[in-house]
């Protein structure tokens, strides 16, 4: 990648925290990459900075706050993770990337956004844009790649704009028509466009990552005995400690990237202006010299919750309560609906796949 590359946790919050120093890539990106992303550079908050970031980082916390969430629990994400288990329930096996953690995070965001989530045709077209602008954004000299971006750039547009347009008016209780309602509170007056950048950067960042995360989280538990049975009995601490320690060691993004500002000297190396740094946070999340037996699953880790898988610092992500929410929800639901679920001994073993998005699969499962 011809960056430099921080393996400590320590290093990765000290820089993910200074913002003077270390700027996103983002911030550098030109016009067309603007384009396919969806036009977001004045309202996105992947795009802003400093006390503009902080102002539309209060909206979308308004929308992924964590009280929220028990409401998005009952309304959005159990009738969902039921109905994709009640799909393959009468069958006694499923493959769950395919039939469950592929389907489950795309069909949430669709009914959060007002979308029709029983459409399968058009969550596995989502579902594909999603993959395919992924893989341009790690190979933007493909020429192929680049066009197809470009036509999943233009059919996410044309299934969002007539809804932003709509809802501009007549508003409900979705995403789109609360970023309409809360925006001049928090941010001010937005237009169409603005509107749309802000559902482009959210939909976007809610994609294959709680996919694979969820999928991790399901391979752990069905991988490793003890962690089962300790699960089982206890699907609050236990349940919550599992969650956390999968977003630890399998954490679905493996870095995140930044450049400095200026030339600084990082654990000894010079750093020049400019230079590219890859903050390797599958690393920094076993550091031995930040935590105790780091490549085991310990449901008793305290606390919990302190890893990277969410980044840190002004852009820890703005989505994690979600993302949780579903993880927790979708292994409860597996665990009391799927009493004896296992791995089926004569199908594939699940690997560890992907580059940059990493998850366990495939599951093939009984039950």
């Amino acid at each position: 990648m011809n960056c430099w590359l921080v393996l400590s946790y320590d290093l990765c919050r000290v820089i993910e925290a200074d913002e003077t120093t270390y700027r996103l890539p983002t911030l550098d990106e030109g016009p067309l990459e603007a384009e396919l992303k969806g036009d977001m550079k004045r309202t996105a908050v992947t795009y802003l900075v400093g006390t503009e970031h902080a102002r539309m980082r209060r909206l979308y916390l308004r929308l992924l706050n964590q009280q929220a969430m028990p409401q998005y629990r009952e309304d959005h994400v159990r009738p969902i993770i039921n109905d994709a288990i009640d799909r393959f329930l009468d069958r006694g096996s499923a493959e769950l990337i395919t039939q469950f953690s592929d389907l489950v995070p795309a069909r949430i965001m669709a009914s959060l956004f007002g979308l029709p989530w029983k459409n399968d045709a058009l969550i596995a077209n989502v579902s594909q844009w999603h993959k395919d602008l992924l893989a341009w954004m790690y190979d933007r000299n493909n020429e192929e790649l680049t066009q197809k971006a470009k036509c999943v750039s233009y059919e996410l547009n044309k299934l969002f704009l007539p809804l932003v347009l709509e809802r501009r008016e007549k508003r409900g209780n979705d995403f789109i028509s609360q970023i309409w309602s809360r925006a001049p509170e928090d941010w001010g007056e937005v237009d169409a466009d603005d509107v749309m950048g802000i559902v482009r950067d959210i939909e976007l960042g809610a994609g294959i990552t709680t996919t694979n995360a969820i999928a991790n989280a399901i391979y752990l538990f069905l991988s490793d005995s003890a962690v089962r049975e300790a699960v089982t009995k206890d699907q609050e601490y236990a349940l919550n400690a599992l969650v956390e320690e999968s977003l630890r060691l399998l954490g679905a993004l493996q870095w995140r990237f930044r450049k400095a500002n200026r030339d600084v000297s990082l654990a000894g190396a010079t750093v020049k202006k400019d230079d590219p740094i890859c903050l390797l946070h599958a690393a920094a999340n076993r550091d031995p010299e930040h935590y105790a037996c780091p490549h085991l699953v310990d449901l008793n880790r305290k606390p919990p919750t302190d890893h990277m898988a969410f980044s840190s610092g002004p852009r820890i992500c703005p989505g994690m309560h979600l993302a949780r929410l579903q993880m927790r929800e979708c292994l409860k639901v597996l665990i009391n609906r799927l009493p004896d679920l296992r791995l089926d001994p004569e199908k594939e073993a699940p690997r560890l796949r992907g580059f940059s998005h990493r998850s366990y699969g495939p599951l093939h499962v009984l039950f």
